[in-house]
């Protein structure tokens, strides 16, 4: 499957992968600044203003978000709802990859926005108490942590 046809994928949220993207965006910004802007969204999103614009109109339709033109962008409840959701995903995923699989949180960011769109909620919630037990064993010492951290660090090199 192409990226493209890849970004049109419903997920368990309801939204396309580029509506994820936008409501996340939003509750990200929202956490960092008093107030959201077109401007803002465009500048994350690296996406020209006119088609965040057209993005927002649609996700203001969906009940997602209040939003006048060359207003503030805030979440609804139903909004929030799912912005959290998708963060939770993205947050999970950039963990696993930078803790377990040992990448720089740069790339482990960037590969968590790319899987997060398409995998399941269950593989998510597995994802998580594989990290949950992995952090808790590494507390420990465990050697099969050791183990792993060591054999993954040689896959890196020899790739």
């Amino acid at each position: 499957m192409d990226q493209n046809s890849r970004r049109e994928l419903i997920s368990d949220t309801g939204l396309t992968s580029n509506m994820e993207d936008y409501i996340e965006t939003i509750w990200v910004l929202s956490m960092q600044k008093k107030v959201v802007r077109v401007k803002d969204i465009a500048a994350d999103l690296d996406i020209k203003m006119p088609s965040v614009s057209a993005a927002l109109n649609k996700l203001k339709e969906m009940g997602l978000i209040d939003y006048e033109k060359y207003g503030f962008i805030e979440l609804t409840e139903k909004g929030k709802s799912l912005a959290q959701k998708v963060y939770g995903r993205h947050s999970c995923l950039k963990n696993f990859f930078s803790e377990v699989l040992g990448l720089d949180i740069n790339m482990a960011n960037d590969e968590a926005c790319r899987a997060e769109h398409v995998l399941s909620p269950e593989v998510c919630v597995k994802m998580g108490r594989l990290l949950d037990f992995y952090s808790v064993e590494r507390s420990r010492g465990s050697e099969w942590v050791a183990k792993l951290q060591s054999h993954l660090k040689k896959a890196k090199n020899t790739d």
